[in-house]
């Protein structure tokens, strides 16, 4: 008689609870993954992937026991050649690939958006220049140090590939890219690469400011006499 009881107890108090249950199943409904959170793992929330179908990449190995500034390191510098004009699927895929591997650098998968970053290169060549400093600046805003002065010293080779061309001039604003590039690397405990343009010399022989004051000097009209 004693354990029908403790029986007919344990019944009532499951039915109860699956009862509890239900109702609140129902008046709270199951959570669906948005759109944004399985359409890629480029996504952080901030809304969809940027297609990279048909883009020219670089095939992706991920190896712990290689260092991503190595990548970084060992990545083409080219730009000495004369640019050539990109078709509107590679100006795409560039931009793609550049917004991927900034999202692949938030996410904390640097190798990831290292590969992205050389693949934008190998696209477009002349591009090397702006495509390292974009990497670079990724890698300095999240705090990846070494990767990012590694990316800033290739940016700053890169750049100087193209001043290095036959008839190119020395312009305000390419001293102030070189000097923005020379400071970065400096603010991070780098050493700034030998320079080997007329552009890169002038910028390691003279500060920023005094730069900019040359640079907007030459830029504003002369005044005109009374």
């Amino acid at each position: 008689m004693r354990i029908g009881l403790t029986v007919w107890i344990m019944v009532a108090v499951l039915s109860h609870a699956g009862a509890a249950f239900a109702l609140e199943s129902a008046a709270t409904p199951p959570t669906v993954p948005s759109e944004q959170t399985i359409a890629s793992p480029s996504a952080r929330g901030t809304g969809k992937a940027p297609s990279l179908m048909g883009c020219r990449m670089r095939p992706y190995r991920e190896d712990p026991m290689r260092a991503p500034f190595l990548l970084i390191e060992e990545g083409p510098i080219p730009g000495s050649d004369p640019d050539r004009s990109l078709t509107p699927a590679e100006t795409k895929c560039v931009e793609n690939l550049r917004k991927a591997g900034k999202k692949a650098i938030e996410r904390g998968k640097i190798t990831e958006s290292i590969f992205h970053y050389l693949s934008a290169m190998d696209t477009a060549p002349g591009l090397a220049g702006p495509i390292y400093l974009d990497l670079a600046s990724a890698l300095d805003q999240t705090a990846y140090t070494q990767p990012a002065v590694i990316a800033y010293r290739k940016a700053w080779a890169a750049f100087e590939a193209v001043y290095n061309r036959p008839g190119m001039q020395v312009e305000g604003r390419v001293l102030l890219n070189l000097a923005d590039i020379r400071d970065s690397i400096v603010r991070l405990g780098g050493q700034v690469p030998a320079p080997t343009s007329e552009p890169g010399k002038i910028v390691v022989a003279n500060s920023t400011r005094k730069i900019q004051e040359q640079y907007f000097k030459q830029a504003l009209p002369p005044a005109t006499p009374r």
